[in-house]
């Protein structure tokens, strides 16, 4: 025979204080669980965007990433010597895109600019619209090859000051040339949609870099030849090194992934002290209840009656404590703004990207509390199943 329902829901409400305290312990794990759970989501759907399997990128042999790659004119006309390249809408040229990386930096929105990251602004062709085919305006124009004229990633004007329509942004060597903000983009809220594009003949003469790109991407023939091109990109008279578009950012995302475990890890030591507030709770509604725990078996429920009983009052505490603190979760990323950066540990430049609170986020939020709430409460519910009537009576 099983408990009602209710009488666990009372029971609850015997002890105020002790029981507000474990749920907003719960609260607070659940909480800082939801945010990680937002956080990794978020920033894996975003490098998730970044997977052209037709895509390669092309950046000097040794170099990590684009930002300290240097690829010669010289080199990048030699890709074109590559077979398996898919041609130009000309038919004429191979679709290869030039592109030079550089940096600005540019103060936050959500501190009023007290701290600044570094954007990537990224130099490029009309063979670059062509080739990064999630790259589509939404707003505004295309920048103008005769006039110093930048478009901006719309991740990146809503996350960083001075990136207004119709302003101008500060560039080049000591950041003395202006480059007015003539449209924006979007990327499918990928890496690109954090960046600010212009014109690469300009952007080369306001850094020196005359002569010189960053990477260069290139579109295959056939995606399923891409390990056959990336050697022979590797081999000589080439020398370059090359990775799928998805391959390139996966060895950027290791700063992230570090970031992420330490916040798991964070994450396990909250949840114990949580499972450990939990089962601290029913051990005192233990210790308060013996002569009821004795009562209940007087009257025919048993002992797996009574175990089961501590979990689901257990449960139902830990789904107090999830719900709240989903609740909290989603009214701090409502109120404190859903746009985040995280700087890149091999690329220099910050990657911005929206955080959203998923219905699956939300399950997995409560899953993961319901079992602190199991292991919090087998202690106390052994204890409890294997109270002697006679004696805790006498007790009583």
């Amino acid at each position: 025979m099983a408990l009602p329902l209710k009488y666990h829901w009372r029971n609850l409400f015997v002890r105020r204080a002790t029981t507000l305290l474990t749920v907003l312990v719960i609260a607070t794990v659940v909480g800082a669980l939801s945010w990680i759970l937002c956080f990794s989501e978020s920033l894996g759907a975003s490098l998730s965007v970044a997977s052209d399997a037709g895509k390669l990128i092309v950046i000097r042999r040794g170099s990590e990433s684009e930002s300290n790659s240097a690829l010669t004119s010289e080199q990048f006309n030699r890709l074109s010597q590559v077979s398996g390249i898919a041609p130009a809408k000309d038919g004429q040229t191979s679709l290869a895109s030039p592109e030079l990386m550089v940096q600005v930096s540019l103060g936050r929105k959500r501190d009023g600019g007290k701290t600044a990251a570094n954007i990537a602004v990224r130099g490029v062709t009309d063979a670059a619209f062509e080739l990064h085919r999630n790259v589509k305006l939404v707003e505004g124009r295309p920048f103008s090859t005769g006039e110093p004229e930048v478009i901006v990633g719309l991740r990146a004007s809503q996350q960083f000051e001075g990136l207004k329509m119709g302003e101008a942004v500060r560039l080049g060597s000591g950041a003395k040339r202006d480059f007015r903000i003539v449209g924006y983009f979007t990327a499918d809220g990928g890496p690109l949609e954090s960046e600010i594009w212009g014109y690469l003949p300009a952007l080369s003469n306001a850094y020196n870099r005359q002569g010189y790109y960053s990477s260069a991407a290139l579109r295959l023939v056939d995606p399923a030849r891409a390990a056959e091109v990336i050697k022979q990109i590797g081999d000589p008279p080439i020398e370059l090194e090359a990775a799928t578009e998805a391959g390139y950012w996966q060895k950027q995302s290791t700063f992230f992934n570090l970031y992420r475990m330490i916040a798991w890890s964070l994450v396990a030591v909250i949840g114990l002290a949580a499972g450990f507030a939990v089962a601290n709770t029913l051990y005192s509604m233990v210790a308060g209840r013996t002569r009821e725990i004795a009562m209940l078996r007087t009257i025919g429920f048993g002992p797996r009656s009574i175990l089961l009983g501590f979990v689901i009052e257990a449960v139902i505490l830990s789904l107090l404590g999830g719900a709240l603190g989903c609740a909290a979760c989603a009214a701090w990323l409502s109120l404190a703004g859903n746009t985040k950066d995280m700087f890149g540990g091999r690329t220099f430049t910050t990657l911005a990207f929206e955080m959203h609170m998923t219905p699956m986020i939300v399950v997995v939020a409560l899953s993961l509390v319901a079992l602190i709430g199991v292991f919090g409460a087998i202690g106390p519910a052994f204890r409890a199943a294997r109270t002697e009537v006679i004696t805790a009576l006498r007790e009583a």
